[in-house]
């Protein structure tokens, strides 16, 4: 334990947010895979292969309870993260790589082990930016398989009290997703980019960071410290002039944070309208029943995407239709009134369901998904439809498509809509027999027939992380291509444009739940092309309906 003032320091880094926190530093060993272990002892193949699949199930629903935690936090982009290591998780020459290991009589462990130190060292050593970012990602899910097996998943910082400023070498993303928000003043890396899965997680969580700082002697633990993000600076053991300029700094920060939290808390209940007269809905985007109450309690005028997949994941089967109902009646009922779009299922092999037996594609993006698979198995599809119109009997339910691409995908799932009306009407069930009938735009060819397909429907909700990873051909998650992204987003708001005039010119309403919905800076475009509803994760609520009414 640390006995003696440390010498004042300043260090540099890169900023991750605009924050300023000050406490005390508290570091972080993990400890990094180890190098398998050289022994004469040969352990049975079978049965270390069979620990290791436990391991795996286990680690599977791990990440999946991983990625719906950063679902309903810190939006749908940044939890795909935690669909790129589950895709790894299944990765078949991992899974041979394991198998090999167990077969040469190497324990469940040390299999983990030299398997993952293979793959990350030819990914690291590819010179790659995105490749790298793998080998990170990898890693991280090997330690995590390292926890199944042991059965060791405790969180040493639950045993803290008082926050702290995290210090590590490199954080995961499930490390950084799994932080206790209420303990963590902030993180400092040694490693890390502003662009690692890492750094976009710390951003959308609100938590201020400073990443490659360069290493930080341990003997500071406990030390006191000033972390801003801003100037992406950390002064270690701080002098007191240097503690009372930043606290000024940070009152003044506080100052303006509370002005601007109580006019938005001012506007929660009203009417989002710019000062030229547009109204703007700001709907919510949630994954699960519970996430409704903090859309309601965030002031969301309605849910504009609700994610059906999670009565579908983590199952062993298919739910049923009662399933299906009980849940879209229960959300229906807490809405009170207000307008709930269901997307319908939106499952292909990037979000892997062992029951539905797809099998492996090389592209899962541009893949068996979506409507495609729903068209393609209409029992399915019937399944949840019913549920969804028997529910509307309980509230304001609307049905949105998702990856649509042409007017005959529309026409075959009105087709199969009326067939379920009609057999429900047998039954003598209760259901309301014009609900809104909408689509996703998320593919150019929709935008290219978004004409023939506004004469079709009720609505249009763009979805924009795929319509820009389509229309640019840039895998989003790629942090080599995120300024590229970031840069191009024109052709996107062009295409956003041309489906907004078509569905207007037909009586229908249009709608954006995809990422861009939250940025800022785009609110003013999307008031002049008189979008008719924005719909972001929970935590963005406010700020999208306080940035409305500014816009012109």
């Amino acid at each position: 334990m640390k006995t003696e003032k440390q010498p004042n320091r300043i260090l540099n880094g890169v900023g991750v947010g605009t924050r300023r926190v000050s406490g005390r530093l508290k570091f972080f060993f993990r400890g990094e895979l180890s190098q398998p272990h050289k022994t004469n002892i040969s352990h049975d193949g079978a049965q270390e292969w069979s620990r290791l699949q436990t391991a795996l199930r286990k680690t599977a629903e791990k990440i999946k309870a991983l990625y719906e935690r950063a679902l309903s936090s810190v939006g749908e982009d940044a939890a795909q993260i935690f669909e790129i290591h589950g895709m790894l998780l299944e990765d078949e020459d991992f899974l041979d790589a394991l198998r090999e290991e167990t077969e040469r009589g190497s324990c469940a462990e040390d299999a983990v082990e030299g398997a993952t130190q293979r793959f990350s060292e030819m990914l690291s050593g590819l010179g790659d930016d995105y490749l790298s970012a793998r080998a990170a990602d990898m890693r991280d899910v090997a330690r995590q398989l390292q926890q199944s097996l042991s059965g060791n998943e405790s969180n040493e910082h639950d045993r803290e009290k008082t926050p702290f400023i995290l210090v590590a070498d490199d954080l995961s993303p499930s490390e950084t997703v799994m932080l206790e928000k209420s303990l963590i003043l902030g993180f400092v890396t040694f490693r890390g980019t502003p662009n690692s899965h890492t750094a976009i997680l710390a951003r959308a969580m609100g938590i201020p960071a400073l990443v490659s700082v360069g290493a930080i002697d341990p003997l500071y633990d406990g030390s006191p410290a000033l972390l801003d993000a801003a100037e992406g600076t950390l002064t270690l053991s701080p002098t007191e002039e240097q503690t009372s300029v930043f606290a000024d700094k940070q009152k003044k920060d506080d100052r303006i944070a509370e002005e601007h939290d109580r006019y938005l808390r001012s506007l929660m209940n009203k009417p989002a309208v710019t000062r030229g007269g547009h109204r703007m809905l700001i709907y919510a985007n949630i994954g699960n029943v519970e996430e409704v109450d903090a859309a309601l309690s965030n002031g969301a005028d309605g849910i504009g995407l609700l994610r059906s997949e999670f009565l579908y994941l983590g199952t062993d089967d298919y739910p049923t239709e009662e399933t299906l109902f009980r849940a879209y009646s229960d959300i229906a009922v807490r809405m009170q009134g207000k307008r709930t779009v269901i997307r319908t299922l939106d499952i292909g092999a990037d979000k892997r369901i062992p029951y539905f037996g797809l099998p492996e594609e090389e592209n899962p993006a541009l893949g068996f998904r979506a409507i495609r698979i729903c068209l393609a198995r209409e029992d399915l599809f019937k399944t949840q439809l019913r549920a969804i119109l028997r529910a509307t009997a309980h509230g304001r339910l609307s049905i949105m498509l998702p990856m649509i691409v042409s007017v005959d995908e529309v026409r075959q799932s009105k087709r199969i809509l009326e067939e379920c009306m009609q057999e429900l009407r047998r039954e003598n069930k209760r259901f309301d027999p014009k609900p809104e009938f909408g689509i996703m735009i998320e593919t150019p060819a929709s935008v290219i027939m978004c004409e023939e397909l506004a004469s079709e429907v009720d609505f249009f909700s763009v979805g924009t992380n795929d319509l820009m990873q389509y229309t640019l051909a840039a895998d989003r998650q790629n942090p080599a291509l995120a300024r590229l992204c970031e840069e191009n987003t024109e052709p996107i708001l062009r295409m956003i444009a041309t489906a907004a005039d078509a569905i207007h010119r037909f009586g229908g309403w249009i709608g954006i739940c995809g990422e861009l919905a939250a940025e800022l800076h785009l609110t003013q475009r999307f008031a002049d092309m008189q979008i008719d509803e924005l719909s972001v994760s929970v935590p963005y609520l406010l700020g999208v309906r306080g940035k409305v009414t500014e816009c012109r």
